[in-house]
């Protein structure tokens, strides 16, 4: 494969030490990755020898497949032994938490880490019962303490959502609870109860693990000598996404030694302050006069339309983003004003479009899960079933017709193996679930079932009785009691309900074709795509994103901002954003300039 050069590749190619190369969209991050790593390769081998190597972390699976791929696709062979691709998050677990945990109050049992930290919520539950009365708690003592009303705090800050940060203190999803309703003093032995119990009971998140991984760091530094030797040089891709503690931990190898560590990432993009992100900290180091911050500004995926309309989010005194080798269709950004009763209107406009220029690869994109939910049956307008596993059986069924197989086959497998083991313990699960991951016929199956889920152009009751049976007839398990109707809905004749079609409330595709996945920013992070609509939220109140968010920063933007930078920096020819109706055409020429074509449907 034939790379290009350029003054800014060279310059990071080149670059050895304490790095930070702050990337725009497009620019081909990976691809420069993929490029260093056989030279830092050979130089590690001449110098360290054989059994040093090189960690290439990332934040996510998809990231770190991505570069697994690409390196394979390149050169050939595997990105192998003494070398490491990763998540940060595994690496932190499998190389200092994990081995070392017996070191933290003498405890020699591994924990389990939670990677779906609300986990923690279903397994801290508990119940009790008084003069007959069955009541739902969460484990002693943690249960015991209670806000200024007098209700229970574990009501209002689910142990999910407690925190700890680099220094020990404890938050709610990373920040101090409004000392208005809880005594912070009172929410700190709360904390400190759900923390102990997760000790104790050996269930942690990855949050809590970087934590310990810290402690460990600075109580046992021969730990992080030991982890420098074995690789001297690290690579953090989506760098922007580091929460505090990791970067305290990669902070701490470099005083333990660590000489070349590069962050790699654009803080634009950070997406993940529920985890914790502390983009601000990646921009911090770009600055900071110990550290070489070095630009990738060439975009190899956009107009420079595009560019020029997500830009926008940008400082003013930013570098300038430039569209690089790049065919320009030349198309306006289109800009549709939706109601409530013309969204399907605007899709199927869309869907020309696409059609028209011969696009395939194109998404639908939203904020957050509300509007996926809606889609698949979470968060319909009822709930025609007592359990949970119908609604699970659609979401199945949902991401294999937009094509999400791996993702399906994921939820499958889970839900697969909970109905035959239904009392199994957490740890013990998961254990399962990754060994049943590599079984090829256990696959092969679950694979084949996906094709057999009942189309839902079928009533509810019609529906059930086609999923039971195609249950029984593939797996030979009977989850007829998993099917059964509430006896009651508010507003609803249960008879007359049962007989209306599932796609009156589930699974109704914006998309007649379903041709176009619907999906959120966070899904198609890192994509590139032909063409995206984005639909801005109506109010941006809360966790929305609206037009209001829709401004050019002064200072770092905010995460609802960087959600629209990410959105609107995927698509190569052609961007489409949904405003509310009531949006005037004065204030979308004034807010994106002339470049705009507005359709009312």
């Amino acid at each position: 494969m034939v790379f290009e050069n350029s003054e800014e590749s060279e310059a990071y190619l080149n670059a050895r030490g304490k790095i930070v190369l702050n990337a725009c969209p497009g620019s081909g991050k990976t691809t420069n990755i993929i490029r260093k790593l056989p030279l830092l390769e050979a130089e590690c081998k001449n110098k360290y020898g054989n059994h040093a190597g090189i960690a290439c972390l990332s934040f996510t699976n998809v990231a770190k497949d991505e570069i697994l791929q690409k390196y394979r696709k390149v050169y050939g062979y595997n990105f192998r032994y003494p070398n490491l691709v990763s998540t940060i998050d595994s690496f932190i677990n499998q190389y200092i938490t994990l081995p070392y945990y017996s070191l933290l109050e003498g405890k020699f049992d591994r924990p389990n880490i939670i990677d779906e930290a609300d986990t923690i919520d279903k397994l801290i539950a508990t119940k009790f019962e008084s003069k007959g009365i069955v009541y739902e708690t969460i484990a002693s003592p943690a249960n015991r303490y209670k806000n200024k009303l007098g209700k229970p705090l574990y009501r209002s800050y689910e142990p999910s959502t407690i925190w700890i940060d680099a220094r020990g203190n404890f938050s709610f999803k990373g920040k101090i609870p409004d000392p208005k309703n809880v005594d912070l003093d009172e929410f700190n032995k709360y904390a400190l109860a759900v923390f102990e119990w997760k000790m104790k009971n050996g269930f942690i998140t990855s949050l809590d693990s970087a934590y310990f991984a810290l402690q460990l760091l600075n109580n046992y530094p021969q730990i992080g000598v030991w982890l420098v030797t074995r690789f001297p040089y690290i690579i953090i891709d989506e760098a922007q996404d580091n929460s505090e503690i990791q970067h305290a931990i990669f902070d701490k190898l470099l005083d333990l030694g660590l000489r070349n560590l590069e962050l790699i990432g654009d803080p634009y993009q950070s997406l993940y302050e529920w985890r914790d992100a502390k983009p601000q900290l990646f921009a911090n180091k770009f600055t900071n006069v110990s550290w070489t911050g070095l630009l990738l500004t060439d975009n190899r995926r956009s107009v420079q339309r595009i560019i020029n309309f997500f830009s926008l989010i940008r400082c003013p005194n930013d570098a300038r983003i430039n569209s690089l080798q790049v065919e320009n269709k030349d198309l306006p950004i289109f800009i549709y004003k939706y109601t409530e009763d013309n969204v399907k209107l605007i899709v199927s406009d869309f869907e020309n479009r696409c059609r028209e220029f011969n696009f395939s690869e194109n998404h639908i994109v939203v904020r957050g899960k509300k509007l996926l939910r809606k889609i698949i049956g979470e968060g319909s307008e009822i709930a025609p079933w007592k359990g949970d596993f119908p609604y699970s059986i659609l979401l199945i069924k949902h991401l294999y017709d937009v094509n999400s197989i791996k993702e399906a086959i994921n939820e499958l497998r889970k839900l697969f193996l909970k109905i035959l083991h239904p009392e199994m313990k957490y740890g013990e699960m998961q254990q399962l679930i990754r060994m049943v991951k590599e079984d090829v016929l256990i696959n092969a199956k679950l694979y084949e079932y996906l094709s057999k889920i009942p189309p839902t152009n079928q009533s509810l009751i019609t529906w059930s009785n086609k999923c039971i049976q195609s249950l029984y007839d593939h797996f030979d398990i009977d989850v007829t009691e998993l099917f059964i109707f509430k006896k009651l809905i508010k507003g609803y004749k249960m008879a007359d309900l049962k007989n209306e079609l599932v796609d009156t409330f589930f699974n109704k595709p914006a998309s007649s074709s379903k041709n176009i996945p619907v999906t959120t920013i966070h899904k198609i992070k890192g994509a590139t795509l032909d063409a995206i609509l984005y639909f801005l939220d109506e109010t941006g109140t809360g966790e929305s994103v609206g037009l209001n968010s829709f401004v050019r920063s002064t200072s770092f933007p905010n995460e609802k901002q960087r959600m629209i930078y990410v959105a609107c920096s995927r698509p190569k020819q052609l961007l489409a954003i949904g405003v509310p109706h009531k949006t005037t055409e004065k204030e979308l020429k004034t807010k994106f300039g002339g470049e705009i074509e507005i359709i009312t449907l």
